[in-house]
């Protein structure tokens, strides 16, 4: 008998892979509140973000960036301060989100299963009178 035409991926066993790559986890992100102190907001890096608080925040409707990094901001009410203190630009939230997908290894719209190889794929030809398609030739 064949073997399946499948992979098996052990979900504890990938999470063991992925901390022993040694790669960056979280970003900080420093500002001076009114007083001039430095505050702190640390944001998981995109391949850290939990499906389960992106589920959460777009079943609120809320806007998927802003409101992720306010779920996953460490200590929680840091990015709001981040925000209202250290008078975030748009600019700056963008600059944020593109750095933590760059630390993370993924580029916006790629998931960390994705390869490059499927930016180049093109797509199906019209169909043709032989017996095969593209796709299996």
């Amino acid at each position: 008998m064949s073997k399946p035409n499948r992979k098996v991926i052990r979900l504890q066993e990938m999470r063991a892979q992925r901390q022993a790559a040694a790669k960056v986890q979280f970003v900080d992100i420093y500002f001076a509140n009114e007083q001039g102190v430095d505050e702190v907001c640390t944001l998981p890096t995109q391949d850290d973000w939990p499906v389960e608080v992106i589920e959460e925040v777009q079943e609120k409707g809320g806007d998927a960036n802003i409101g992720l990094l306010r779920e996953l901001a460490r200590p929680p009410e840091s990015f709001d301060r981040l925000v209202k203190v250290g008078k975030l630009t748009v600019g700056e939230l963008k600059e944020i989100v593109d750095g933590l997908s760059d630390e993370a290894g993924t580029t916006e719209g790629e998931g960390s299963g994705s390869s490059n190889s499927s930016a180049s794929t093109q797509e199906p030809s019209a169909p043709t009178s032989s017996a095969t398609t593209q796709a299996v030739a």
